[in-house]
């Protein structure tokens, strides 16, 4: 295993306790500055329409991979900057916009199809790289477990210690990006093939079922998540930490059971089975109306939520051949943080007149997304 992979999953991991930590901790910022509910759904929709355009912009920027992620974590690290020094709904806003702070709680930077590229690229088979998909994404939750962990110790709501060590740790992806030997991007030749059109046909079909995924991802997010439990039982930032502590360690040690699950029974049986199982309990959350019971069922959530995510990176880095894996995995991720940007604003007027709606709609068009998916892919056997 090159050890370029272990940093890389050490810079994505980076990035998760960073946007775990501001998606969790920054609707208590904002409640503190008297920021209304709704105001707080239309900041965290900002934030994501902001990060879909830094991935098309950056995504269409003749540079070396290298240099690229250079560039986009120090821009992140002087966002971060900017809101440590100035803490108010300004600098907030002015980090989003240099540095594409995204408060959904989910890493859908450009670095990670870059990271992803170079993952399949230096991977020696499938079965490593299913394997370095799983940690690669297993490093990511349990930074975001972390993250959480630290929320829940610090002893109030001291934002300032946050954004400290955020961008403490925001400059340590830099010296990773320098170090690491990233290969070159193979261009597509230019010749039009028939395999050509039915490969942009494929990946236009998977852009749209993510899309839909993705639209209800949008609703439950990190950031309305834990508005959600601020809004319907009062909770602290302390609890809603212990909260994402366990939604994130349950997550971590359940992304390395998918390399294993996927060798058994094939990366689209296990993206569909597990998202399936995980949004039946998503749709059970709000039902109890206790608070519990609701931590329960987010729980169990969680449990088979994520798994479908080392599959669906194995399988589009199988699937799509490697001359355009990094157009591929742009065009996903953009998508699929372009369908995110409308849940936070939907999710904000729900949760002012009827709360348990924002999980009974994200549920029910993430199962339609499985189902979808499943009757579309079943035939391929990665």
């Amino acid at each position: 295993m090159r050890p370029e992979l272990i940093l890389i999953t050490f810079a994505k991991a980076i990035r998760s306790f960073a946007f775990t930590a501001l998606s969790v901790s920054v609707p208590f910022f904002l409640i503190s500055l008297k920021v209304s509910t709704i105001d707080i759904s239309l900041v965290v929709l900002v934030s994501m329409a902001v990060s879909t355009g830094f991935l098309y912009v950056f995504t269409s920027l003749r540079l070396h991979p290298r240099h690229k992620l250079i560039l986009l974590s120090t821009l992140f690290f002087v966002a971060l900057l900017v809101l440590y020094i100035r803490e108010d709904l300004i600098a907030l806003i002015a980090a989003i916009f240099i540095g594409s702070i995204s408060l959904g709680g989910r890493d859908l930077t450009v670095n990670q199809s870059l990271e992803q590229f170079t993952i399949s690229t230096y991977s020696e088979n499938q079965k490593e790289k299913n394997l370095m998909f799983g940690l690669y994404n297993f490093g990511s939750y349990a930074a975001g477990a972390i993250a959480s962990g630290f929320l829940f110790l610090i002893s109030s709501e001291d934002f300032p210690l946050i954004f400290l060590v955020i961008l403490i740790l925001s400059s340590l992806q830099i010296a990773i990006y320098l170090y690491v030997s990233f290969p070159d991007v193979v261009k597509k030749r230019q010749v039009e093939t028939l395999s050509d059109r039915a490969l942009r046909k494929n990946i236009s079909n998977l852009a749209v079922l993510f899309s839909v995924d993705s639209i209800g991802g949008g609703l439950v997010n990190t950031a309305i998540i834990s508005l959600w439990f601020r809004v319907v039982y009062n909770i602290s930032l302390s609890q809603a930490g212990l909260i994402f502590v366990l939604v994130n360690a349950i997550t971590a040690l359940s992304v390395l059971l998918s390399s294993h699950i996927s060798g058994r029974i094939g990366l689209v049986k296990t993206m569909v089975y597990t998202h399936l199982i995980s949004n039946i309990f998503l749709f059970a959350v709000p039902v109890f109306h206790n608070l519990l019971i609701s931590e329960i069922f987010l729980y169990l959530r969680q449990s088979t939520s994520q798994m479908d995510v080392p599959a669906r990176d194995s399988f589009i880095n199988s699937f799509v051949p490697r001359d355009a894996r990094v157009v591929a995995n742009s065009t996903f991720l953009a998508v699929r943080n372009g369908g995110q940007v409308p849940g936070p604003g939907i999710a904000g007027i729900i949760l002012s007149s009827f709360p348990e709606g924002v999980f009974f709609t994200a549920s029910l068009t993430k199962i339609a997304y499985d189902l979808a998916f499943f009757f579309g892919y079943r035939k391929y056997s990665i």
